[in-house]
């Protein structure tokens, strides 16, 4: 299926890969670690230690990127693995937390709770497209004082067995994630057992932060594949321009992806970029506007060139709100999406200009995957001929309910049906696609038993009261 919106051609490609080899080569990066600027000077690249800034000569550049993995294997802790630039690309990533939770009851957003934390990361672990989990480092209502943050996160781990990307904000809390992964993966060296991929932000425009470029170094040298967060935001942290924008998050991707040859050749590094526009009235970055469709078809288009594994967010609205124009928004950045066919799928279940989730819309966002998915298939020409042998047979002025080839395909999958959607025209008042999003949702988290082996629960509620117990708070929390 080809896209709704006009692709780059490839001379456009090419202009804007040669625009990013210019920047990288003339511009350069702030690097804000001293050591990581050492060994870019080592790998060739021109080095200025009084701006801290690094250069990396074109050639140098193509050198590094062709280095980058085309593919890299996810696992979970029963030893399943997916392989990410794969020919299946049917792979789905889930926040199951956000600063801002969309309550059901009230339909309006409120802080996350512990009771948050631990039913979406049920809802990730039961959705089979669901290959890989975050949780953002946020503290949640019902559990006071600096341990917030942990407990959420032992409530997170205590109920999923799937793949983890870390996305740490400290160093501190990036050696606690390094500590977690060795514990569930219980004795497999660290790294190896494919259970964890590290988030690396870069600072737009063009700053690598000292505890940035920390985070990227451990990876590196763990064996953990990097995500990079590069979020330019046109108008404040990137030129006012749709093009110019989507130059500087390529710059960004690919600058980082080359510096984690540099650490180690061959570390897995994936393409993706979430630009946004600054609303110029009050600088507010509108992160889930339709712009968004635009950068997302070009990023894929980039990633692609450069060989690298390439994701793209699935869905998202602007308002919190369970409205016309959230479901608008996010059917068509997921049909956009799809019609892409990137290696995998961010932002499944998020809303609220990414700010705000729900496990509701984890729910709907599956659903409208199976639209697109229906969609993007058209029409099976073969079945003309079975067709014409079916008006033959039956002539004019009948029917062809018992016809044979009603017989034969009526369950074959022929025309699209949801469960969750409903076709009564509200007629009967049957209950809507949300109200039977929140039943499936209930339906999960009933009874539910965990898929972490017991000792890795009982490791990791060791770990965690050590945690709490050195910030020397009470660990009165409820799990």
């Amino acid at each position: 299926m080809d896209t709704i919106i006009r692709e780059l051609s490839e001379s456009q490609i090419d202009q804007i890969r040669q625009a990013t080899e210019d920047i990288v080569e003339n511009v350069g990066f702030k690097v804000g670690h001293e050591g990581l600027r050492r060994r870019c000077r080592k790998a060739g690249a021109k080095v200025d230690e009084a701006t801290e800034t690094v250069r990396l000569p074109a050639e140098l550049l193509g050198e590094l990127l062709s280095q980058v993995p085309s593919a890299f294997t996810m696992a979970d802790l029963d030893g399943n693995e997916r392989v990410i630039g794969g020919p299946d690309n049917n792979h789905y990533h889930a926040i199951v937390t956000d600063p801002w939770i969309i309550d059901y009851e009230t339909q309006k957003p409120r802080r996350p709770t512990l009771s948050d934390i631990r039913r979406h990361t049920i809802v990730a672990q039961k959705l089979s497209q669901v290959a890989f989990i975050s949780l953002m480092d946020f503290p949640v209502t019902d559990v006071e004082g600096p341990t917030s943050n942990l407990r959420a996160m032992q409530e997170h781990l205590l109920h999923h067995n799937k793949h983890v990307l870390a996305m740490p904000s400290s160093s501190a809390s990036f050696q606690r994630w390094l500590r977690i992964d060795e514990i569930r993966a219980q004795g497999r060296e660290l790294g190896n057992s494919r259970l964890m991929s590290v988030a690396v932000a870069v600072i737009s425009p063009l700053v690598l932060s000292e505890l940035n470029s920390e985070l990227l170094m451990g990876a590196c040298n763990h064996n953990l594949a990097v995500f990079p967060t590069v979020c330019p935001v046109a108008g404040s942290t990137s030129p006012y321009s749709l093009a110019a924008t989507m130059l500087l998050g390529n710059v960004e991707v690919v600058f980082l992806a080359a510096l984690a040859q540099i650490i180690k050749p061959g570390a897995p590094c994936i393409y993706g970029f979430g630009a946004s526009v600054a609303d110029m009235r009050s600088v507010e970055a509108l992160y889930y506007s339709l712009n968004t469709i635009p950068w997302s078809i070009t990023s894929v288009q980039l990633g692609r060139s450069y060989g690298m594994p390439v994701g793209v967010g699935c869905g998202g609205a602007m308002t919190y709100r369970y409205d016309l124009q959230t479901g608008a928004e996010g059917i068509l950045h997921m049909l956009v999406a799809h019609s892409l066919a990137p290696d995998f799928f961010t932002g499944i279940g998020s809303g609220y200009n990414a700010i705000g989730m729900s496990g509701e819309l984890m729910i709907i966002h599956t659903i409208w995957q199976e639209v697109v998915a229906f969609l993007s298939g058209g029409i099976n020409t073969e079945d003309v001929r079975l067709g014409a042998e079916s008006i033959k047979r039956v002539g004019a002025g009948s029917h062809f309910l018992a016809d044979d080839l009603t017989m034969e395909l009526l369950r074959a999958g022929q025309f699209f049906a949801s469960e969750f959607l409903d076709y009564s025209g509200g007629a009967g008042e049957e209950p809507s696609l949300l109200e039977r999003a929140h039943a499936r949702l209930e339906e999960m988290v009933v009874d539910f038993d965990s898929p972490v082996p017991e000792q890795v629960q009982e490791d990791l509620g060791r770990f965690f009261e050590v945690e709490c117990g050195e910030l020397g708070a009470t660990s009165g929390a409820t799990y």
